[in-house]
């Protein structure tokens, strides 16, 4: 059973590892790829909270007075 909070690029990539016909695990990795590519861009668009403690690695590490 799959958990409730487990997102579904997660579930694709458990069945991704199972899979041995080689053309349902391009498909699989396409729909993994495009699910993340979607995650990726809310998460760009989401605004930060100020408790937030995610920091991007592009993000600079002091701050200017």
């Amino acid at each position: 059973m799959i958990g409730k909070n487990k997102e579904r690029w997660e579930e694709l990539c458990e069945l991704a590892t199972k899979e041995q016909d080689p053309q349902k695990l391009i498909e699989l990795m396409k729909e993994i790829d495009r699910l993340l590519e979607i995650k990726l861009n809310r998460l760009k668009g989401a605004p930060r909270s100020a408790g937030s403690s995610f920091k991007s690695a592009c993000e600079p590490q002091f701050s200017i007075k």
